[in-house]
């Protein structure tokens, strides 16, 4: 008669208690929506949008104790991300160092502590959500931005629709049209996306999708409209990748002659080619400002003038370049001179490391999984982006936390369990059972049945020495009795196609976790638990 005992192997996990839902996502839709700028700006004056006023910086400081106790409720998943996105921090700490050498210290240290917490959001998300979650979330609160600026077009018409610099262009809830159309042309980006990872939800998306092209149209900004058309292209054209090489071979070559086709078009007929587009070869006058900045970026070059500091001071470097151009150029309108002017050239190595390493991550995953719909093509578009917007590195700026968290999951950013790195030892809790109840292999109880038997995969040698001297002609062990035929019949599967022990099968397939029999066992605490592997 034999003695078996059933018991348990599940690890146990240490855990926390979970925020509400419902009420954790509605701060971060609060949060996301201070970060994108909107709305406020519009009410607070020009000066608010462009230097700041302690009133609009005083709303920042409750998001940034939210990120930090939220952070601080989830301490392994923060770990991980941070030392998964220690790249992306390295020119954040440039930032925050770039005080010591700064024009004026004081807004320098202040802006590059925003700029810090506004990164560290960032890495939340990415190690809070995954992809699926990330999508929907970021879709949901651009789709909120999209509706507010809608509702302010249409009823006040003043703030929401431009009169004086572009009459009659879409600017929404916020300042000027090029900041709202690219916001509207990410929505509709990841509307596409939320289609993809949420197929049950398509038809919500794909009306979300219709909206967001309407807005980027309306805008009339020819920055966001091109970035409209790389999304729809790349999309089509990673989705036709992924049909095969028939397929991918001649599109890649395509592609590879349009790009120089164009850059050769662009070098040759530049008046030709930007009318096309509505545009003159000076890119609405930011060629002459970035001429003009070029003087200033070499009394500084490698470290700049400190982080975010350059265009405050009215009497310093900023006056030249607004003498030059004989207008207040507010930003630099290039994401990259933009940062060779606060962190000089060794900030701008930094990050195109950064850059270059997500780029790099998102290309790896180019032709499996869903997420290259979103990490591949919204890298391409922020690059774009950068070229004639300032958008590295900016401080509570909802466009840097979408580059940022993308790049922190590409970098391996995930959420994780309360202590799911630290395990405790498995506890097993023993009690007795009957033999047809062994455990299904897929995750249930184990039980004892022989003498130290370890049940493996059959994919080994079955023709052994070892293996014909454990079989009687019965085909089971020598001096043990049939236990398979004590299971039910959807657990069974012929003894011959295992190494010499029996085979345990539940109804879904082949066993592919290891664990332990023994037989003839009178007190199981005799032996020793083990660790199980419960890695396929």
């Amino acid at each position: 008669m034999i003695n078996s005992v059933q018991y348990g192997a599940k690890p146990s996990y240490l855990t926390l208690p979970k925020l509400g839902t419902a009420a954790e996502i509605t701060l971060l839709f609060i949060a996301m929506f201070l970060f994108s700028g909107g709305l406020l700006s519009q009410l607070l004056g020009d000066d608010a949008s462009t230097q700041g006023s302690p009133f609009l910086r005083a709303l920042f400081y409750p998001v940034y104790l939210l990120t930090l106790l939220l952070l601080v409720l989830r301490p392994w998943s923060t770990v991980h991300g941070i030392g998964r996105s220690f790249l992306l921090l390295i020119p954040v700490g440039l930032a925050l160092a770039s005080v010591s050498w700064s024009i004026d210290p004081d807004p320098t240290l202040r802006r590059a502590v925003a700029l810090l917490m506004t990164t560290m959001f960032a890495i939340y998300i990415a190690t809070r959500f995954d992809w699926p979650e990330f999508i929907e979330l970021f879709a949901a609160g651009f789709l909120i931005l999209a509706v507010l600026s809608l509702i302010v077009a249409l009823i006040m018409p003043d703030i929401g629709i431009m009169s004086e610099i572009h009459p009659g262009a879409w600017s929404g809830i916020y300042w000027e049209k090029n900041q709202f159309g690219m916001n509207m042309a990410k929505l509709a980006h990841l509307c596409l996306c939320a289609m993809i990872f949420k197929p049950s939800r398509r038809l919500f998306w794909g009306g979300a999708f219709l909206l967001a092209v309407m807005l980027v149209l309306l805008s009339t900004s020819k920055t966001s409209l091109i970035a409209l058309m790389l999304i729809l292209s790349g999309m089509g054209g990673l989705y036709l990748v992924r049909k095969g090489p028939v397929i991918a071979i001649p599109l890649t070559y395509f592609a590879m002659v349009f790009g120089v086709g164009l850059v050769m078009a662009l070098q040759f007929f530049p008046e030709f080619m930007f009318g096309l587009i509505g545009r003159e070869p000076t890119l609405t006058g930011r060629t002459d400002i970035w001429a003009a900045l070029f003087d200033q970026i070499r009394n500084r070059p490698w470290f700049g003038h400190g982080y975010a500091i350059f265009w405050m001071d009215e009497t310093g470097p900023a006056f030249w370049v607004r003498q030059r151009t004989e207008w207040l150029v507010p930003t630099a309108h290039n994401g990259w001179l933009e940062t060779w002017l606060s962190i000089g050239l060794v900030g701008v190595i930094c990050f195109a490391l950064v850059y270059a390493t997500a780029l790099i991550s998102a290309l790896r995953n180019l032709l499996k999984g869903k997420m290259a719909y979103w990490a591949l093509i919204s890298t391409l578009v922020f690059l774009l982006f950068s070229m004639s917007e300032s958008n590295i590195l900016q401080q509570n700026n909802l466009g840097w936390i979408l580059f940022a968290a993308t790049a922190a999951k590409l970098f391996g950013a995930r959420p994780l369990a309360f202590g799911s790195k630290y395990r405790r030892p498995v506890e097993f809790g023993f009690k007795p059972a009957k033999p047809q109840h062994l455990a299904q292999a897929l995750g249930g109880p184990v039980g004892y049945f022989g003498p130290s038997l370890t049940l493996e995969s059959p994919m080994e040698d079955r023709q052994s020495t070892e293996y014909k001297g454990l079989r009687q002609a019965n085909r089971h062990p020598i001096g043990h009795t049939n236990q398979a035929a004590m299971l039910p019949r959807g657990l069974r599967r012929p003894l011959a196609k295992s190494k010499g022990f029996d085979q345990v099968v539940a109804q879904g397939g082949p066993v592919r976790r290891n664990f332990l029999i023994n037989q003839g066992v009178s007190s199981p605490s005799k032996h020793r638990p083990i660790l199980l592997n419960t890695r396929k």
